[in-house]
């Protein structure tokens, strides 16, 4: 349980950065980034019963590297590379292929700390490779033969793989070493879950395991803190620039999960005290200095673990690093890192609401399309029935406690927002974050593809196999072949039978439930077995199209994305109307089930998007040729029994009149 109110104002001043002891009890592991001052990863663990956060760092000496199918023999001709300030060494080391599906030696280039290998303008690692290898290469050489692998992956991201760690599970720290902590009642149902699989496969066994131990751990409470701020403009329909922050901040709200509810308020001249009554348990403070107000501010997020935003990164976190910076703070005093899109924190984590429900697979599948606008107003309204109060003035024109409250709402519906149906936000996030290998920052910011390409990276780790560039995976497979009928399509889509006008009783309609990740297991659909190398498996053809399947190995997208719909069809989704179950557990296997769907619905799209980095063009089409295949067959049946088809679109068809024997 989360922190009493008493224990947080109680709480002294910690000691920064804050270290996990030799042993800290089982934590939850909420993020990870890169510490450039002691050069290693470090893992940011949230230990519910205290509401702390722990800070782990590595102690295994991993380092950024990069990978490459130039020799050391050639890479040492290259000055730039080897005089580099942030190059460590070369290692020779084995990878699995999967394009020539071969066992292939690469040239593992480690390095001093992440941006030698990429991230700076110029002056890379993964650049200076294909630029200077043919200036002092002993045979002419194409730049474009020359290949670096694995060097646009963030650092933290790739310590994740290597360690095979998983955000959002829960770890203990035993002798200083980070240890996964296995809980019984976890295990049991995981074993449980491999019941009911008894028809599958070892390899889809594997995988079915992998996920329902990430699923079946629960979650935590999350002692957190809503914020929002109001800055004083002149020009009140202009909105003050946040790395500027010219302007006076004049309110800030801080709604916590320990029932703090607080209201900073700037004095200024002029300004009415107002007569608006404020709930008795909220707290309103007075400032006559603003660095005052924004010290206060920043206490709270060195003290809270988790800071909810709506808008946070580009705004309100944003304008007061700036702003202190402005008054003269030092950086340590402040404990916003601002990045070029995101504001992150130094101790806690981040989540910026906005990014969240912004991201259109959760307003589709997690949400049901119930907001339009991705506004606080609206998405308040949308889903927690509470909305921001209307101002029929200027914000300067505001009395003190007509600020307050206007500015106190905001952070309230901020906060509800991740606690309505107990705390079904927070825990979406932590769920996701556990299928995608992801910290909770990034998971919560970046949208479905991104999920899909972080699992799929860590499998290509945890199998030992290269991650391929897409124009590998390009080069080596091909592009589409059948003609889109959409302008601007690359390749044919789905099938749409024009709805007959009218009205219609007596309706059936057919629908196949998760069409699209069907098709991809089912059909063994992935980058590596379409279009395999094995003269056996042309025979194998992909309807209406010239691609083939291969037989003798599957594909990591299918046994991912195939155990995930198993697991949601056979285990998580009958298991929320299991009435036998407690209250609670059905609950949180609704969550799963709905954070299942949001990345089934979205893995055929992600896999024919051309900025997906496993983007493969003939999985997309060979997707879309297989659901045109399906439904093309139902409508032939239909048409063979007589039965007139109303409206048809990619994975349903209406039927008019149908009778039982005809459906059956």
């Amino acid at each position: 349980s989360p922190p009493t109110e008493t224990a947080t104002r109680e709480k002294k001043k910690r000691s920064f950065p804050p270290l996990a002891p030799e042993n800290l009890p089982p934590s939850y592991f909420v993020s990870a980034t890169y510490d450039g001052k002691t050069g290693k990863a470090l893992i940011k663990l949230y230990e519910p019963n205290s509401g702390e956060i722990y800070f782990w760092y590595d102690n295994t000496g991993h380092k950024p590297y990069c990978l490459t199918n130039l020799s050391q023999y050639e890479l040492e001709k290259i000055t730039r590379l080897t005089q580099h300030e942030g190059f460590d060494h070369f290692e020779i080391v084995e990878k699995f292929d999967p394009l020539s599906e071969r066992n292939v030696t690469v040239t593992k280039i480690v390095a001093k700390d992440p941006l030698a290998i990429g991230g700076r303008p110029t002056g890379c690692i993964r650049d200076i490779i294909p630029e200077d290898f043919p200036k002092v290469s002993e045979t002419p050489i194409q730049p474009e033969k020359i290949r670096v692998w694995e060097s646009k992956i963030k650092y933290y991201q790739s310590y994740i793989y290597d360690r095979n760690l998983q955000p959002g599970m829960l770890y203990e720290v035993k002798n200083g070493e980070l240890v996964p902590k296995n809980l019984e009642e976890a295990e049991k149902m995981v074993q449980n879950i491999r019941e009911i699989f008894k028809e599958a496969t070892d390899e889809e066994l594997q995988f079915i395991e992998q996920w329902a131990r990430l699923l079946e751990y629960s979650a935590p409470k999350f002692h957190r803190v809503a914020l929002d701020i109001e800055v004083y403009t002149p020009v009140p329909t202009r909105m003050p620039d946040p790395r500027e922050a010219a302007y006076p901040v004049v309110c800030v709200s801080l709604y916590g999960s320990d029932g703090q509810k607080k209201v900073f308020l700037l004095r200024r001249e002029g300004v009415r005290e107002g007569a608006e009554r404020l709930p008795t348990d909220v707290s309103i403070e007075y400032f006559d200095s603003e660095e005052k107000l924004i010290k206060n501010v920043f206490d709270a997020l060195w003290n809270y673990p988790f800071a909810l935003t709506f808008n946070g990164d580009d705004f309100d976190l944003r304008y007061l690093a700036h702003r202190a910076l402005n008054f003269g703070f030092r950086r340590s005093e402040i404990p916003i890192e601002v990045g070029r899109r995101v504001c992150l924190l130094k101790y806690g984590v981040h989540v910026d609401l906005y990014k969240f429900f912004f991201n259109r697979s959760i307003q589709i599948y997690a949400f049901n399309n119930r907001y339009r606008d991705v506004t606080l107003d609206d998405v308040g309204k949308a889903l927690i029935g509470i909305e921001k109060i209307k101002l029929e003035k200027n914000l300067g024109e505001l009395s003190y406690t007509e600020l307050a409250r206007y500015c106190l709402r905001d952070a309230e519906i901020t906060f509800k927002l991740t606690s309505f149906e107990d705390e079904l936000v927070m825990k979406l996030i932590l769920v996701l974050a556990r299928i995608s290998s992801m910290p909770m920052e990034d998971v919560s910011r970046q949208g479905v593809s991104r999920w899909i390409r972080n699992f799929m990276h860590h499998e290509h780790r945890r199998k030992n196999m290269l991650i391929p560039n897409i124009e590998d995976i390009l080069t080596v497979k091909g592009k589409t072949v059948t003609k889109a009928i959409i302008k601007g399509k690359k390749y044919k889509g789905a099938i749409v039978v024009e709805p007959t006008p009218g009205v219609h009783f007596n309706v059936a309609v057919m629908d196949f439930p998760s069409l699209y990740p069907s098709i991809i297991k089912v059909w063994n659909l992935g980058y590596q077995s379409i279009l395999c190398q094995h003269p056996e498996c042309r025979t194998n053809l992909i309807p209406d199209t010239p691609h083939w399947v291969c037989t003798k190995k599957r594909a990591l997208e299918s046994l991912l994305i195939g155990s995930l719909r198993d697991l949601r069809v056979q285990w998580y989704k009958p298991k929320t109307k299991d009435k036998t179950l407690p209250v609670e557990l059905r609950s949180w296997y609704n969550l799963i089930q709905g954070a299942l769907k949001v990345i089934l619905n979205a893995s055929y799209g992600v896999f024919g998007a051309e900025t997906f980095d496993l983007y493969c063009p003939p999985v997309a089409e060979a997707t879309a040729a297989i659901a045109r295949h399906s439904l093309t067959q139902i409508l032939n049946k239909a048409e063979q029994l007589g039965i007139q088809v109303l409206y048809g679109d990619t994975d349903s068809i209406f039927l008019k009149n149908p009778s039982k024997e005809q459906i059956e």
